[in-house]
């Protein structure tokens, strides 16, 4: 199963209980099963072997700090490398492992003062047949062998430079090996994890039963740790072996995205891949993963690299590993402190400025985590722009926007960033500000730009961005953007996600004011949306009534710009994108392309249901609607050409659809000669026989219920023959019809906002 593509945004599941079918219809084994295809997928597409200089990309950006780094490390080299000589470990002359002597066997699990030597020894001599285990007792003796040789230079050595310079922090091994994180939703076991802790962490203390954990304040992190805890996640196994790498590496990305959804305030992340005596570390940046040369650990100069590392990871600035400085989490307050920019400057064709000017917001209610590897690692949360205080807390505050953190891709210069999310968010601001039929039904922008840190306290404001490596899977006429830039964008209002309304009902109305903002976008802002999915279309709620809200302009082009608007690239949200953008199709986006996604959305909730509620009571699988999520794109892509190819083959679908999303009417269903409705409109309307998509018979038998008797256009589903009607192969009618969107788009528009309105009067006739 593929739930993710390249250039595509994948569905966020939600795990049920082991082999039952979840509200999607998929059982947790199978969502277990796509994570692992994903992770191989990622360490094929995005992986970057044998890159030299990782080691550095740790050190400190100040100085001062670097310089003691490496005199720290340096000491800690010596001092080892002195105990193996002399313990018969390694040869003092060619400083190569020899057989370790009797003393030096492993005979224990425990971390213990005289344990570290033994535990040494044994690594750098390379015994044959160590297990898993055990290799990694050794590395983890081994960490924590160079933590307390960093926290002893800290209180007994003073800098030449700098008196004041000092570790940050320990880099310490968990406890445990071999175990679930505690926050894991699924059933992977970890090797074991390294987490960092204050520098004066008492570190024996960490590794006993009685003592108190310093490391942190969360008693449940000592006795059983999450990836909310983690520096990085660390691989193991027992030799190496191209097949043995290749299992750890897949095992490193599976997990290591999950610190991307526990830690809120990543912006990088670090890994770390055993095989044998053989240690790689990896560094993860939205874009793209890089791996470093293998370091061996039976030789002196892979010692003295990984000793380098650790002493880099205690001594460098916090965003060097991977902490974003501009999302700090307020202990005493119990919430996140966000800086978002007040707005955007060229600064002379600079990526860096002085000083920039931010607006702080607070929030405790993460909306969306970042939930892939690489990509665009969009995060959401609700926020406040007053501070809380310990008497009045956030929880007793109203959020009053919307906060979204991504990494898009975009030119490095803000000039040439045309497609930028932000700037389209402004043009909608002032072309619709004096529309009040649209209040609350588009996000309104307070603040947002592009996201820059400060490196030392020293130095400018630089633009925090990666350079892409794109997937080797991209269409090769796709053109991606050389950089990913941080980006953060504060909005209003707030909106709450569809599967908290209530009924079929509401879902029609919030569809209807969605795809009626969306148009008058297209029409007033010249601004294609591109991505309507179940994600982006929110709803607000007053006085008991519901109002659609689109959101998220991050695919969308300003058609004002036709030089600038792609026409293969493959952007959306799976499994709600359209044909066109699924096969990377050269025919031009317009406004159809997303309306074809809006019936997508009404189809899966109507097979699924909004929520526990509204889903089926005897939950199935669908394999019909899940060859929309299955396999190879283009294999999604045909599905859904099959399926809307006729009436009688979206039958397929709307058969599916659970009874508490379909209401009876008195001929036919609801949601089901809505969807029929708009597929005709979609496929069957233009008399341009070119442009219609049946090949086979399409009988008409749904009917159209007295109780909304006014939606006449209910009645072309019935009237509709397209029996002899055959499409050329040469032509694709999805081009015909892209070239007639003016005139079909107006037809849907009727359609939903029809059935909406009758919806309300039905609603209020219940009241």
């Amino acid at each position: 199963m593929s739930t993710n593509a390249p250039g595509c945004s994948p569905m966020r599941h939600t795990l049920e209980k082991k082999d039952t079918v979840s509200s999607r219809g998929i059982t947790s084994i199978q969502i277990s099963q796509s994570h692992k295809d994903e992770a191989m997928r990622d360490v094929k597409d995005y992986l970057e072997k044998d890159v030299p200089g990782i080691v550095d990309m740790a050190a400190p950006y100040e100085e001062a700090y670097q310089i003691a780094a490496c005199r720290v490390a340096d000491t800690i080299i010596r001092e080892l490398e002195a105990q193996l000589v002399a313990a018969g470990a390694v040869d003092s002359k060619i400083s190569s492992p020899v057989v370790a002597s009797p003393e030096a066997q492993f005979e224990g699990s425990a971390y213990s003062s005289d344990n570290y030597l033994a535990q040494l020894c044994l690594l750098c001599t390379n015994k044959p047949n160590t297990s898993e285990a055990s290799l990694c007792w050794h590395f983890m003796s081994l960490i924590r062998f160079v933590a307390c040789r960093i926290q002893e230079s800290a209180l007994t050595v003073s800098d030449m430079v700098n008196s004041n310079v000092k570790p940050r922090r320990l880099v310490l091994p968990t406890v445990q090996m071999d175990f679930k994180c505690r926050d894991a939703k699924e059933s992977e076991r970890i090797d074991f994890g390294i987490l960092s802790a204050p520098i004066d962490t008492v570190v024996d203390d960490c590794y006993s039963a009685n003592g108190a954990d310093s490391r942190t304040r969360n008693i449940a992190a000592k006795s059983n740790p999450g990836y909310a805890d983690m520096l990085l996640v660390v691989e193991a196994k027992q030799s190496m072996s191209t097949a043995n790498l290749e299992s750890a590496r897949a095992q490193l990305f599976r997990y290591t995205r999950n610190i991307y959804q526990r830690q809120h305030n990543r912006r990088l992340l670090w890994g770390m891949v055993i095989c044998g005596t053989y240690v790689q570390v990896y560094i993860f940046t939205p874009s793209h993963a890089s791996a470093s040369p293998s370091m061996d650990i039976t030789t002196s100069e892979g010692r003295r690299l990984f000793i380098q590392l650790l002493t880099n990871w205690s001594y460098c600035e916090e965003h060097r590993l991977g902490y974003d400085p501009t999302i700090n989490y307020l202990d005493e307050l119990q919430c996140w402190e966000i800086q978002v920019p007040i707005e955007d400057s060229d600064n002379n064709g600079s990526t860096t400025v002085s000083e920039p000017r931010v607006q702080t917001f607070y929030s405790n209610t993460i909306l969306v985590n970042a939930n892939r590897l690489f990509g665009r690692h969009t995060r959401c949360f609700a926020a406040v722009a007053e501070k809380p205080t310990v008497d009045r807390p956030i929880t007793s505050m109203a959020p009053s926007v919307n906060i979204k953190d991504s990494w898009p891709e975009a030119d490095k210069f803000l000039s040439d960033d045309t497609r930028d999310e932000i700037r389209q968010l402004r043009k909608i601001r002032s072309c619709l500000e004096s529309n009040a039929e649209l209040t609350n039904m588009y996000p309104v922008i307070e603040a947002g730009g592009r996201v820059h840190i400060q490196h030392s306290s020293h130095s400018d404001w630089a633009l925090d961005y990666v350079q892409c490596r794109p997937s080797k899977n991209l269409d090769e006429l796709s053109q991606p953007s050389p950089v990913r830039v941080h980006k953060r964008v504060a909005t209003s209002p707030v909106g709450r996600p569809l599967n908290k309304l209530k009924s079929v009902y509401e879902l029609i109305i919030v569809m209807a004011d969605a795809m009626r903002c969306h148009g008058t976008i297209v029409d007033e802002c010249g601004i294609l949306h591109r991505d309507i999915s179940m994600n982006n279309v929110l709803f607000t709620e007053e006085n008991g009534e519901v109002k659609g809200l689109l959101i998220d302009f991050d695919c969308a082009f300003d058609l004002s710009s036709p030089d600038n608007i792609p026409r293969t690239e493959r952007t959306g949200t799976l499994p709600f994108m359209s044909v066109g953008n699924l096969e990377g199709s050269p025919v031009p986006r317009t406004a159809l392309d997303d309306w074809e996604s809006a019936i997508y959305i009404l189809c899966w909730y109507g097979v699924f249901g909004l929520n526990s509620k509204t889903a089926p009571d005897n939950p199935v699988s669908h394999p019909e609607i899940h060859r929309w999520i299955e396999g190879a794109v283009d294999q999604m892509a045909m599905a859904k050409r099959g399926h809307l190819h006729s009436q009688d083959n979206l039958r397929d679908i709307t058969k599916e659809f659970c009874q508490k999303m379909n209401p009876r009417l008195a001929e036919g269903s609801l949601l089901s000669n809505l969807v029929h409705s708009l597929r005709y409109f979609l496929i069957d309307d233009l008399e341009d026989e070119a442009s219609k998509g049946a090949k086979m018979p399409v009988p008409g038998e749904s009917g159209v219920t007295n109780m909304f008797a006014n939606l006449k256009l209910f009645e072309r589903i019935v009237n509709a023959d397209n029996s002899n009607v055959a499409s050329e192969s040469a032509l694709d009618p999805f081009a015909v019809r892209a070239q007639k969107a003016t005139d079909i788009v107006p037809k849907l528009m009727e359609v939903l906002g029809s059935c909406s309105k009758a919806v309300k009067v039905y609603l209020a006739e219940l009241a």
